[in-house]
């Protein structure tokens, strides 16, 4: 394993995130969530959308660190896995059913993910 291609490949997710969140979020998400017809027009789709399009980005950031960590440490990068990817899920689902007012159906599935994976890390 070329530990140096790992590290370019960790690089090259965070900056795509950043680049899908921000550019996504100015060029496509925004523009297209001003408009209030079809299926736009209602709040909750609108919400999903945009919640959709930042947790791309947002997984790409916990790959990141998993890659980042297999590297560095092997032996530690179960717990990071685990530990990025519960902590960005149970947020992300708190968040979905906090602004959404519990009406995505995703909500409890995402935070399930989040909690599954930091009750993996003592069982």
């Amino acid at each position: 394993m070329s530990n140096g291609l790992v590290f370019v490949a960790a690089i090259l997710l965070l900056v795509t995130s950043v680049v899908h969140s921000v550019l996504g979020e100015q060029r496509l998400i925004g523009p297209l969530l001003a408009r209030r017809d079809g299926i736009l027009a209602n709040e909750l789709a609108r919400f999903i959308l945009r919640l959709a399009w930042h947790i791309t980005s947002l997984t790409w950031l916990v790959l990141a660190l998993i890659l980042v960590q297999l590297v560095r440490n092997p032996s530690t990068a179960r717990f990071w896995a685990l530990a990025a990817t519960g902590v960005a899920f149970t947020g992300i689902g708190l968040y979905d059913a906090v602004a959404s007012r519990g009406r995505h159906v995703g909500w409890p599935l995402l935070a399930g993910i989040g909690i599954a994976s930091l009750l993996a890390l003592w069982w």
